[in-house]
């Protein structure tokens, strides 16, 4: 294990989710301030007709909200998972960037 890495506080599948599932599930995550650390996945979206949508919907969800985040190292999911920063100071979850 790499002494610099951070697990995550929560993490999240959404295989099987809608889009406005997703939006309202990320909005009440991080609306909830509970957490610094989260990893989403997505899936790559291989299996969809159309392509990776929610992938897609969530890369262009936390870039609107300047949201900072990467994509999950391999052994997390790599290009189907996203590792969210967030930081709490008090009762407030401040997005980073």
């Amino acid at each position: 294990m790499n002494k610099y890495q951070r697990n995550p506080d929560y993490i999240i599948d959404l295989h099987g989710y809608t889009t406005e599932e997703v939006r309202v599930a990320i909005d009440e995550l991080f609306n909830s301030d509970a957490y610094s650390h989260v990893r989403i996945i997505t899936g790559k979206g291989i299996h969809s007709e159309n392509g990776p949508i929610i992938k897609d919907f969530i890369r262009s969800y936390l870039e609107r909200k300047n949201i900072h985040f990467t994509q999950s190292k391999i052994q997390d999911g790599g290009e189907g998972a996203f590792e969210v920063f967030l930081e709490k100071i008090g009762t407030a979850t401040i997005f980073l960037r």
